[in-house]
Formats: C-alpha cells, sequence, structure tokens
C-alpha cells in the first residue's frame, strides 16, 4: 500500500504520489532555512535550549515552582521584570520527570475570547503561557477560563507554566493562590560564572573580582545582560594576542556593554566624508566578511544614498588597508573584514539607525540589493539579514521588513533571494514583542488567491520549520490554507501533513478542520488531505494514552463526515487505496475491525453506489491480501452482511 502523500527528505527534492495522479516533483522549502552547518531552525532551537539549560542557574523559589508544577500540574510565575522568569518557565517544563509530549506555547487573542482553547491540550503536552507583557484585562479574562482549561489539562496529564504579569494591579483569583510561586532573581556573579566556565574561562570563587565588575553586578543588571557580557569576556580572551588576563578581559568587555556608544558617536563625528561613513556602516553590517564584499558594499551604499563617487585618479585614492584603518578595522589574513575593538559592530548600527533616522528607507533598499554581493557567503547574508531585521525590530519597523519580504519573492525566482525573505521572516517571528504581527501577516498572505509560487515557498518553510516550533496550531492553519489555494503541485499539502502525522492531537484539529471543510465541499484540496491524513494505523495507535483516536467519539464522527464527503466528490480510483489499507487494518487487528468498518459504512449509508463500490474494493482486494486471505474472505462476509443491514435488506448479522 502507499500513502495518498509520498514520503519526504529534508533539503532535496522529492517525489510525490498524489493518488492515481500525475508524479510531481516537488522542491522542499524548508531547505531555504538551512544554515551552513545542514541545521534546521528546529535543530537550532533545540541547541539554544540545551545551552539554555546548561547555563541556567536556578532562582529562589525555583524548587518550590516546581513541586507545585509535578503536583498540581499547573503553576503561577510571578517576579520581577529581568530576573529571567520565562527562562525559568521553560527550564520547569524541560525538567519534568517522566514528560512525554511537546512543547509549545498558548497564544490567547486579546481581541477576542475564548483565550483558553482546551484543543491546544495534547496528552502529555508541556505548555507555556507567557503573560509578562499581557495588559490586566487579559489577565482576568485568562483567569476566567483557567479553571476550565485544567480539568482538561489534568485529564490529559499536560503541564502549564503561567508567567504572570508584574505590572498588575487586580490580586490573583483566590482559587489559583495555592498555584502562585514568586521567584526570586538568580545571583549575577554565578550566572556569570556559570556561563564563563562552560566557555572554558575558569576563575576560581577564591579570587577576587576584579573591582569593575563587581560594581557592574551590584546593580543587578537584567539576567540576559549577563549572559551576553559572559559572551563579550570569551570573545575578548580569544582575540587577545597578548595574553592579559581575565581583568583586562572583563575591563574590554565592560567597556563594550558601558561607554562604546560614546566611542561611536566621537568615531563617527569625526568622520564626516561620505566614504568614510559609507564604509563604517557597511563595515558593521557585513562584519566577518570578506573585504572585496565590504568594498563593493560601501560602493553600493554611496550610490544608495545619492553621495557622489570619488572623482579622483585610481592611484591617488587610499587603499583598503588605510581606509579600514580610519574607522578602527583590519582585514585578517583570511581577507574577513572585522572592527579591531569589541562591540564596535553593534554600536555603529545602532547608532546610525537611532541618530540618522533619514538613512532607514534607504538602508533598506541598500539592503535588499546587498544580499546579491557575489563575495558574500551564505553566512554573510544571514547576518547581513539578521543585523537589519534586529534594527527594524528593535524600533517597529516592521512594514520595512514585510516589503523586503515582498521585494525579495516579486523577484525572478533566485534560492539567495528566496532565502532572505525566509530568514527575514524567521526573525520577525522569533521576536517576543512583534512575533504576533509576523504571524498574523503570514495568516494574511496564506489565503490570497493568486500568491506567488515564490512567496508562497517562503511562507511554507517558515510555517514548517520556524511557527511549528513554539506555535504549531497557527502553523497548521496557515498551511491549510496554502494548501486549499495551491493550484500546482502539493508541497503545502505535503508539508502540512508531515507536521500533523508527527501528533495526536494535530491530528485531531486538523481531522476537525477537514470536517468543516468538506461540509461545503469548496475545496477540493480538502478531499486530499483527509485522504492523506486517515493511516487507519495512526487512528487506531494509543500513543501514550490507553485508546487511539479512532476510539474518540468526536473523531469517529468527523471521520464519518469526511468520509461522506470524499464519497460524493471524488471518483473511486482516488479513495480505493485508502480503503484497502482500512481493509487490511481491519483483517490483522481484529479488536478494530468493527469500528472501521462502520465508519466506512456510515460514511457512505446514504448512496447505494457507494455501498456497492465498497463490496466490490474489498471483493478484488481480498485475493491480494497476501497470508491473511482467509481472513480477508471472512471480513468480505462481514462487509457484505453490515452492507445489507445497511440497507435494510437484513435486520441482524447471523
Amino acid at each position: 500500500m502507499t500513502d495518498t502523500f509520498g514520503t519526504h527528505v529534508s533539503g532535496a527534492p522529492t517525489a510525490m504520489h498524489s493518488g492515481s495522479g500525475n508524479l510531481f516533483v516537488t522542491f522542499d522549502p524548508g531547505s531555504l532555512l538551512v544554515d551552513s552547518r545542514g541545521k534546521t531552525p528546529r535543530k537550532v532551537a533545540e541547541d539554544e535550549l540545551l545551552r539554555l539549560h546548561q547555563r541556567f542557574v536556578p532562582p529562589e523559589g525555583f524548587g518550590a515552582a516546581r513541586e507545585v508544577l509535578e503536583t498540581r500540574g499547573t503553576v503561577l510565575l510571578d517576579g520581577v521584570p529581568g530576573g529571567g522568569r520565562d527562562t525559568a518557565a521553560r527550564m520547569l517544563l524541560r525538567q519534568l520527570p517522566g514528560s512525554t509530549g511537546p512543547f509549545h506555547e498558548l497564544v490567547p487573542d486579546a481581541e477576542k475570547g475564548p483565550y483558553l482553547d482546551p484543543g491546544q491540550i495534547g496528552d502529555g503536552d508541556q505548555l507555556l503561557l507567557n503573560l509578562s507583557t499581557a495588559e490586566e484585562p487579559l489577565w482576568n479574562a485568562v483567569q476566567d477560563e483557567l479553571s476550565a482549561f485544567r480539568a482538561t489539562l489534568t485529564a490529559r496529564r499536560a503541564h502549564l507554566v503561567v508567567v504572570l504579569p508584574h505590572h498588575r494591579v487586580t490580586r490573583t483569583h483566590n482559587a489559583f493562590a495555592s498555584f502562585l510561586v514568586e521567584i526570586g532573581r538568580p545571583s549575577g556573579l554565578r550566572v556569570l560564572r556559570r556561563s564563563l566556565g562552560l566557555d572554558g574561562i575558569e576563575h576560581t570563587l577564591t579570587e577576587p573580582l576584579p573591582e569593575p565588575l563587581a560594581d557592574y553586578l551590584a546593580k543587578e543588571p537584567p539576567v540576559g545582560e549577563i549572559a551576553r557580557l559572559a559572551v563579550l569576556i570569551e570573545r575578548a580572551r580569544s582575540t587577545d594576542r597578548d595574553g592579559r588576563g581575565f581583568p583586562e578581559w572583563c575591563g574590554e568587555a565592560l567597556t563594550a556593554v558601558m561607554v562604546r556608544d560614546r566611542d561611536i558617536t566621537r568615531l563617527v563625528a569625526e568622520r564626516r566624508e561620505g566614504p568614510q561613513r559609507a564604509l563604517l556602516l557597511t563595515t558593521a553590517m557585513l562584519h566577518g566578511a570578506h573585504a572585496d564584499a565590504v568594498h563593493q558594499g560601501a560602493a553600493a551604499m554611496l550610490r544608495t544614498m545619492g553621495s557622489p563617487a570619488d572623482d579622483r585618479p585610481l592611484l591617488e585614492r587610499a587603499d583598503l588597508v588605510e581606509r579600514f584603518q580610519e574607522i578602527d578595522a583590519e582585514a585578517g589574513a583570511g581577507g574577513a573584514v572585522r572592527f579591531t575593538k569589541l562591540g564596535y559592530e553593534p554600536a555603529v548600527r545602532a547608532h546610525f539607525w537611532h541618530h540618522m533616522p533619514e538613512l532607514r528607507d534607504p538602508l533598506g533598499s541598500w539592503v535588499a540589493d546587498a544580499v546579491t554581493l557575489p563575495r558574500l557567503g551564505s553566512d554573510d547574508r544571514d547576518e547581513l539579514v539578521r543585523r537589519f531585521t534586529e534594527q527594524c525590530l528593535r524600533t517597529g519597523h516592521t512594514e520595512a521588513l514585510v516589503g523586503l519580504v515582498s521585494r525579495w519573492t516579486s523577484a525572478p525566482r533566485d534560492n539567495d533571494l528566496l532565502r532572505a525573505a525566509a530568514k527575514t521572516l524567521e526573525s520577525g517571528l522569533r521576536d517576543e514583542v512583534y512575533g504576533r504581527r509576523f504571524r498574523q501577516k503570514i495568516y494574511d498572505w496564506s489565503r490570497e488567491e493568486g500568491l506567488s509560487a515564490r512567496l508562497r515557498d517562503v511562507l511554507i518553510g517558515v510555517c514548517s520549520e520556524v511557527m511549528a516550533v513554539r506555535h504549531p496550531d497557527e502553523a497548521l492553519v496557515r498551511l491549510h490554507h496554502l494548501a486549499r489555494r495551491q493550484r500546482h503541485g502539493s508541497t503545502a499539502a505535503e508539508v502540512l501533513l508531515r507536521l500533523v502525522r508527527s501528533d495526536h492531537r494535530l491530528r485531531r484539529r486538523m481531522l476537525d478542520r477537514l470536517a468543516d471543510g468538506l461540509v461545503g465541499h469548496s475545496w477540493p484540496a480538502d478531499a486530499e488531505l483527509f485522504l492523506g491524513l486517515t493511516e487507519p494505523g495512526a487512528l487506531i495507535d494509543p500513543g501514550t494514552r490507553n485508546h487511539g483516536l479512532l476510539a474518540e467519539p468526536g473523531v469517529r464522527s468527523r471521520l464519518v463526515t469526511g468520509w461522506s464527503m470524499v464519497f460524493r466528490v471524488h471518483p473511486h480510483h482516488g479513495w480505493t487505496e485508502r480503503v484497502e489499507s482500512w481493509l487490511l487494518t481491519a483483517c490483522r487487528r481484529p479488536e478494530h475491525r468493527e469500528a472501521l468498518l462502520d465508519v466506512l459504512l456510515e460514511g457512505s449509508v446514504t448512496r447505494g453506489e457507494i455501498l456497492g463500490r465498497l463490496y466490490v474494493i474489498a471483493r478484488d482486494w481480498a485475493p491480494r491480501s497476501g497470508d491473511a486471505r482467509e481472513k480477508a474472505a471472512a471480513l468480505v462476509d462481514t462487509l457484505f452482511q453490515k452492507i445489507n443491514i445497511a440497507q435494510g435488506i437484513q435486520e441482524t448479522a447471523p
């Protein structure tokens, strides 16, 4: 037997068979997001979570929160902003003993209710609801629904961590007082030492801290800033050519954190010529790229910004070594250009973005073309996109990023441009403040008729490889809209099925959507998706529960509705193979025989010709059933009896 949709190999074109129709060779949109090490965003997210776990320092109250979560299934985390509540929430879920379900985030819609959907709870799921930036009305509405939500949570042995809004005025409802745990801020010194130790910098507990570092930690900066400082200290060590030691590394890192902005302001003020500033900003945007690419990029930036070309004879112009020295940069032995002082590149980018806002639009135009510079490597392009999106997201300029995506996907097909578009959306989706806005934009795009194949491929890639990691339900909805509207090939349908098949809960939700859509039978793709989603083995597999989806009344009714519509609108050659797979499973798994046959019959009971076709399919299939021929023949007899009963020819089976 072959599934309605074929197998898939990530990162390469794949042959995909859609029923009895044509054979399509499809492009894998997820390959647009695979990095130079061969890692997908999903794998990168796993690595980041592991890194976070290795560097995590439990704050005060963490043990109490863990006990509440393990015994009650839900914990409400309170604490001061910047104290690492989101990290603590993720670590609580990661460290759950015996947890079997996937992690995903709940996203309450602030504009409409209900805010908590029990359908988002799967068996053993690890759920995070981060309301740290929510307004008080939303938190109050969530509290009103939390008791009912927890009933499903308990029934499915799932766990929920809620990060509370710190600025709320109304107290937590009395019913949830026993779930509330306030966590403190972890020791900044311990956070720093742990990170440095894992990076191989052993600064013993008996050694006194350098005074500037001690003063910095005494101000209790946010935990995220301390983690960034640890990265800078390690970078200072890795570039130390003189063996200066830990105090000097700390001093350089603290300078990069605390006073670098003043250095950059002075540097820009002293370099007033257009070519100098163009080279300075280009170096910051292409930091680590080859000198040829930086040179080409600076020339392109001058043109974009409307600066006149240098009309001096070529031999009278300064060479690159001198020009890089003017901006405190140099090209290394391999030609890679970097600033000579730690922390210059982000400070330069921030300076131009914040203090010369009139450059923002031209800079976006420059980025749109700069990703095609011939000397840029794949990592260089990715970093250029990341650095520009970082500036836009910091100041809420999301429309500039949407414009770039539209521009890159409107050009003739070029995988470098499509990758740049995909990486832009990846950054937007991962942003804690504006991620919702990008998910909404992708939803709007997914419902457009006549969407370009290039933009469609980018959306499929980011839905499956980025959005599905933290928001699988929203990824499912968007992929479904894309699959319905895809006129040529079935890439969106294939990717959607791959996502849904990985999780009983998502399969259940998809069956709900398909049954509702098939009633109107206005989307031909829904019938194909239904057939691709009804592998009988998956429907009877209990997973971590004591029964499979087929045993759930709600799922059974959806299957009956789905089969009824498929039988009505689809020619029989499109569903014969799937019916045969149901018959084979019913033959091999007699404990599920009645349920499987009854669903097929209930779906076709209103049409006598379909009942007859089912019998013909079973009769022709039995001789080909291999070692189970005798059981298959008996199954055909049972089916025949059930058909007669359904048609009123026989009242009861003998």
